[in-house]
């Protein structure tokens, strides 16, 4: 498989920098475009603005973030706790998920290992997608 997703260069706190895709769906990986939270999906990423859904740290995760995921057709989805685990994710959001499409692996971690994980799974090319908080 060839890679889909994004690589993640770096993650620093209140930063996330990570390849940008062309217009003809190919990752350019000389060109780079930084975020403060970052929602991954296979052949895309954008800036993940907590107030679009509701999301904050004791509300959690929303559906709606996880939503525009699935819109993707991802195999795997990973979800940040935020890098000392303040970020809420529901067992219901996960529910939700699974429910969504039972073939999706679904993984809840701290910003570091999701951030790790993530970029292993791109370079496997599998079509992964991440919601990615880097403070807290």
């Amino acid at each position: 498989m060839s890679q889909c997703s994004p690589l993640i260069k770096n993650m620093s706190w209140g930063s996330i920098t990570v390849e940008t895709i062309s217009e003809d769906g190919t990752i350019n990986p000389n060109k780079l475009i930084t975020y403060r939270d970052a929602k991954l999906w296979p052949n895309g990423s954008r800036a993940w603005d907590w107030n679009e859904s509701g999301t904050g740290h004791f509300a959690g995760i929303q559906k709606q973030d996880v939503d525009e995921l699935l819109s993707y057709k991802p195999n795997i989805i990973i979800l940040s706790k935020g890098v000392l685990s303040q970020l809420k994710v529901s067992q219901s959001l996960i529910d939700y998920i699974n429910q969504s499409n039972p073939h999706i692996k679904v993984m809840v971690e701290t910003s570091k290992k999701a951030f790790k994980l993530y970029n292993e799974y791109a370079i496997q090319g599998e079509r992964v997608a991440a919601l990615i908080h880097t403070t807290c």
